[in-house]
C-alpha cells in the first residue's frame, strides 16, 4: 500500500506541476500541505481504492504490454532457436512448417488449460503445424510424471498423447496418488507395461528434463506454461488468438 501512494503521490504533484491552471505559489502550497499533512491525502487514497486500483492496473498492463511487444521485435530479429527432435513430435505432423515448442507441467493447472488451446490450434492446422512438449517441472511428482510421458513416447506417440491428456484431466488424483496414479493412467493409454518401467530409468530421459528446463530458463521463462512459436515466445496460458497472430506474423516474413 505504501508503494500504491507513493505512486498516486507523485501523480498528484505532477498534475499539479503541468496544470497552467495553477500558480507557483499555489503549487507551493500544495507540496507544503501534502508534505505536513501526509494523512489527508492517504485518507484521500482511502476513499478512492477502486479508481487508485484501476490507475495501477492500467500502469501495470501497458507496462507489460510494451514489454512483450519490446521483446517481440527483438525475437523477430533474433528468433529463440529451441533443439528440435522429431522425435519428440507428439502432435501433427512430424515436418510441418510451424512449430510449437510447449514448456510445461503436468501438475499445473493453467498448464491443464493451456492444453487444450494448444488442441484447438492443431485441430485448426491440421497439416502444417507440429508440437513438441518439454518439461519445466516443480516437483518430485511432476519429474516422475514426465518420466513417464516420455518412455511412452518412445513407444507410441498416440499412446504418449493419450497419457499426456489422462495426466492433465487427472491433475487432483495424480496429487494424491503420485506414481500409483502414473501407473493406472499408463495401462489406461495402453502402455506396454514392463517396457515403461524400464524406460523410465533410462539415463538419457532424465537428462532430457535437465535440458528442456535449463533451455526454458535460457530463454528467460519464468514459469509454466511457456512457448515458442515459430521462434517467438508466448508466456502463460494465452487464448487462441495470440498463437494465430504469431503463426501470421512469423508466415508473413517468411514470405
Amino acid at each position: 500500500m505504501r508503494k500504491l501512494a507513493v505512486i498516486a503521490v507523485a501523480a498528484a504533484l505532477a498534475i499539479a506541476w503541468a496544470s497552467p491552471c495553477l500558480a507557483a505559489d499555489t503549487k507551493e502550497d500544495l507540496r507544503k500541505a501534502l508534505k505536513e499533512n501526509p494523512d489527508i491525502f492517504l485518507d484521500f487514497l482511502r476513499e478512492h481504492k477502486v479508481e487508485l486500483f484501476d490507475i495501477v492496473d492500467s500502469g501495470i498492463k501497458a507496462k507489460r504490454e510494451d514489454e512483450k511487444l519490446k521483446r517481440r521485435e527483438a525475437e523477430l530479429a533474433k528468433p529463440l532457436a529451441p533443439v528440435i527432435d522429431p522425435a519428440r513430435v507428439v502432435a501433427g505432423k512430424p515436418d510441418a512448417k510451424v512449430t510449437v515448442v510447449e514448456y510445461s507441467d503436468f501438475l499445473c493447472s493453467f498448464c491443464a488449460r493451456g492444453a487444450k488451446i494448444i488442441d484447438e490450434l492443431v485441430a485448426a492446422h491440421p497439416d502444417d503445424l507440429r508440437v513438441i512438449y518439454k518439461h519445466m517441472p516443480s516437483s518430485e511428482t511432476s519429474k516422475q510424471a514426465a518420466l513417464y510421458y516420455e518412455a511412452m513416447l518412445m513407444q507410441n506417440r498416440d499412446k504418449a498423447k493419450k497419457f499426456h491428456d489422462l495426466l492433465f484431466a487427472s491433475q487432483e488424483e495424480l496429487f494424491k496418488g503420485k506414481e500409483d496414479t502414473l501407473k493406472k493412467l499408463a495401462a489406461e493409454a495402453k502402455a506396454d507395461m514392463p517396457r515403461l518401467a524400464a524406460d523410465i530409468k533410462r539415463k538419457e530421459l532424465s537428462e532430457r528434463l535437465v535440458a528442456d528446463d535449463k533451455e526454458a530458463r535460457d530463454f528467460d521463462f519464468q514459469g509454466t506454461p511457456s512457448y515458442v512459436v515459430n521462434g517467438l515466445s508466448i508466456r502463460g496460458a494465452q487464448p487462441l488468438g495470440e498463437f494465430e497472430d504469431i503463426i501470421r506474423l512469423t508466415e508473413g516474413k517468411r514470405q
